[in-house]
C-alpha cells in the first residue's frame, strides 16, 4: 500500500515538475529585473536579493496639493492627481467628524514642479478620512479611485469612476466593503485586474497588550487585534473578491469579528512572534508588484499604547497576490522614522522613481529597488530572452553599495549563451570583465566579438560576480 501510494504521489508531482520546467523555459521580455529566486536560474554560490532604500532626494518647494498617483503620458509627461483635504468639525466619535476634500489634476515632467492645476472632484463634507488610492485600468483606461469613509461600523470604503479624469462619478452600489484604515491600490497586468491592499485587523493571544481594541465576545484581554493585511481582487473596480468585509470595528452593534484567516496574509514563523504588519503600499512596476510594508510591535516600555513603528520592508511579488520577502529585517525606508511609510505609488521620471512627500522629493534610481547579490563568488543564468539588435545595457554596482571596501576585489562577469545552453563562441565570460563601476547604463562588450551578430537569437546570461549587485539588463 504505502509503495502504491508513493508511485501515484510520484505520478501527481509530473504536472508540477512539467510546469516548473515550462516556466524556466519561458521567453522573457526586457529589461529584466532581479527580485526573486525564481529570476536566477540554475544559482550557485551565496547569493541573495539586495534591496535599495527609499532616501531623500531633494528638499523642494511642496505641490499644491498631497500627491496620491500618477499615470505617463505619451509626451513624457505624467498625468498627477492630488487631493486637498481639510478638517471641518472633530468629534469624539470619529463617525461624527466632518472633513471636506476634493480630488484635483495636474501634469509634471520632473515630479517637482506641477502644472495646468484643475479640480476634478469635490465630494460632500462628511466623516472621510484623508486614505486615497488611485488606479488606472490596464485594459479600459477607466481611472478608479477608493475613499474611506467613516460610519459607526467601521472604515468603509468607497469607489469613484473616471473615463476621462475629469470626469468624476461616485459608485452608486457605495460602501463596497469595510476594512482597516489603510490601503493601496494597483492594476496587475499579470491579473489583469485591480488589487487592493488594506491594513485589517485579527483576534491575536499577543503577549504584550497594546491599545488594540480587545475582542469582547471571549473575555479575554489578551487576545487583542492585530493588525494584518487583506487583498481583494477585481476586474472593473465594482465587484471585489474575496466579497467579505471587517464587520464592527468599534463594537458599537455587538458585532464585532474579523476576517476569515484564509484571506490573511500574517506573520510566519521566521518572523518575531510579536511582528505586526501595519499597513502596506503596493504598486505595480515593469512586469512585477513591489510593496513597502510597513512593520509594527507593541512595546514593554509602552503598556496599552501605541508603540513606535519597527521598520519598512521591501515584500515582491509575479502577480500581486502572492509575495515574497527577499530582505526581512532590512529598512526600506532612510528616512524612517521622521516619515514612518509611504502611501502613494512612485513615479517614473529621468532614471528615477519618485515618492514626492511635501517638502521632500524621496526616491531610489530607477530598476533598483532590488538586485542579485554576493559577498563571495557566485553565479546564475537569466531568463532566456531575444537579443536586441541595439545590444545590452547592465544597471549594476561593483562593489556592492554595501561593500565600499571592495573595490578590488569587486568583479561581475558575463557569458553569453544560445538556447542550447552552450557558450555562444565569442562570448566567454572572461572576455566581459567589469569593475570599478557603478551604472544602470553600464554597455555589455565582449572584447573581440561583434555584439550584432547574436541578435534576434534566443539567449540568455551568465553572470559571475563577487561583492557586486546586478539590478537589471536593458536592451541598448
Amino acid at each position: 500500500m504505502r509503495l502504491l501510494l508513493a508511485l501515484l504521489f510520484a505520478v501527481a508531482l509530473v504536472p508540477c515538475l512539467s510546469v516548473v520546467a515550462l516556466a524556466q523555459a519561458k521567453e522573457a521580455g526586457l529589461p529584466l529585473l532581479f527580485s526573486s529566486r525564481r529570476d536566477l536560474v540554475e544559482p550557485w554560490g551565496m547569493l541573495h536579493i539586495a534591496v535599495t532604500p527609499v532616501a531623500k532626494l531633494a528638499e523642494v518647494a511642496p505641490p499644491p496639493f498631497t500627491y496620491v498617483a500618477g499615470f505617463p503620458g505619451p509626451d513624457g509627461a505624467w498625468e498627477v492627481y492630488g487631493q486637498e483635504f481639510t478638517d471641518v468639525k472633530r468629534a469624539d466619535r470619529a463617525w461624527e467628524q466632518v472633513n471636506s476634500w476634493r480630488l484635483v489634476r495636474a501634469t509634471t515632467t520632473d515630479g517637482v514642479t506641477f502644472s495646468g492645476r484643475e479640480v476634478v472632484y469635490e465630494a460632500p463634507p462628511g466623516a472621510w478620512t484623508s486614505h486615497i488610492a488611485l488606479a488606472r485600468n490596464g485594459r479600459t483606461g477607466e481611472r478608479l479611485m477608493l475613499k474611506l469613509k467613516i460610519d459607526s461600523s467601521g472604515f468603509a470604503t468607497t469607489a469613484f469612476f473616471s473615463r476621462d479624469g475629469r470626469t468624476w462619478a461616485a459608485h452608486p452600489g457605495n460602501p463596497l466593503f469595510y476594512d482597516g484604515d489603510s490601503m493601496s491600490l494597483f492594476w496587475s497586468e499579470a491579473l489583469g485586474r485591480f488589487v487592493c491592499v488594506n491594513k485589517s485587523l485579527q483576534p491575536y493571544r499577543k503577549r504584550l497588550v497594546d491599545h488594540g481594541g480587545a475582542t469582547p465576545a471571549l473575555k479575554d484581554d489578551t487576545l487583542r487585534d492585530r493588525r494584518v493585511l487583506m487583498m481583494r481582487t477585481s476586474v472593473d473596480g465594482r465587484t471585489w473578491e474575496p466579497n467579505a468585509s471587517l464587520p464592527d470595528v468599534w463594537d458599537q452593534h455587538g458585532k464585532k469579528g474579523a476576517l476569515p484567516a484564509r484571506y490573511l496574509t500574517v506573520p510566519d514563523e521566521q518572523d518575531p512572534p510579536d511582528l505586526e504588519f501595519y499597513s502596506g503600499n503596493a504598486f505595480w512596476y515593469r512586469d512585477r508588484a513591489y510593496m513597502l510594508v510597513l512593520n509594527y510591535a507593541a512595546s514593554a516600555a509602552a503598556p496599552r499604547k501605541h508603540a513606535p513603528q519597527l521598520d519598512n520592508e521591501w515584500w515582491t511579488s509575479p502577480d500581486g497576490l502572492h509575495w515574497e520577502r527577499p530582505a526581512r529585517g532590512v529598512n526600506a525606508l532612510e528616512v524612517f522614522p521622521a516619515i514612518p511609510r509611504l502611501e502613494t505609488p512612485p513615479m517614473a521620471i529621468g532614471g528615477r522613481l519618485l515618492f514626492p512627500r511635501g517638502t521632500l522629493l524621496l526616491g531610489l534610481p530607477e530598476d533598483r529597488i532590488t538586485g542579485a547579490a554576493a559577498r563571495a563568488n557566485a553565479e546564475f543564468a537569466t531568463r532566456w530572452f531575444r537579443m536586441p539588435a541595439g545590444g545590452l545595457l547592465l544597471n549594476a554596482a561593483v562593489p556592492s553599495p554595501d561593500r565600499p571596501f571592495g573595490k578590488e576585489q569587486a568583479y561581475v562577469m558575463v557569458e553569453l549563451q544560445d538556447e542550447t545552453g552552450h557558450t555562444i563562441p565569442g562570448f566567454e565570460a572572461d572576455k566581459c570583465l567589469i569593475k570599478a563601476e557603478d551604472s544602470a547604463a553600464i554597455r555589455l562588450k565582449w572584447t573581440g566579438a561583434d555584439a550584432a551578430r547574436p541578435a534576434g537569437k534566443r539567449v540568455r546570461l551568465v553572470f559571475h560576480l563577487r561583492s557586486a549587485t546586478v539590478y537589471a539588463v536593458t536592451g541598448g
